[in-house]
């Protein structure tokens, strides 16, 4: 039985896009600066560390690859 967490970092984001740890923090910071962005999924902060929650970076995968 595996668990898999319920929040991933920028480094798994990353690596299910096959993009790197930058790339995912400059989508993140040109959506808070009202930028023009790819990733639309908002970063959720615990305490200073960006999390993303599995189930929306899975639909946004999901929905690029359609």
């Amino acid at each position: 039985m595996s668990i898999e967490p319920e929040f991933f970092t920028d480094k798994d984001v990353a690596r299910k896009l096959n993009l790197s740890p930058s790339w995912v923090r400059g989508q993140r910071h040109k959506r808070a600066k009202g930028l023009p962005h790819i990733l639309d999924v908002d970063a959720r902060y615990i305490g200073t560390c960006p999390r993303y929650v599995k189930a929306e970076i899975d639909a946004f995968v999901a929905a690029i690859a359609a």
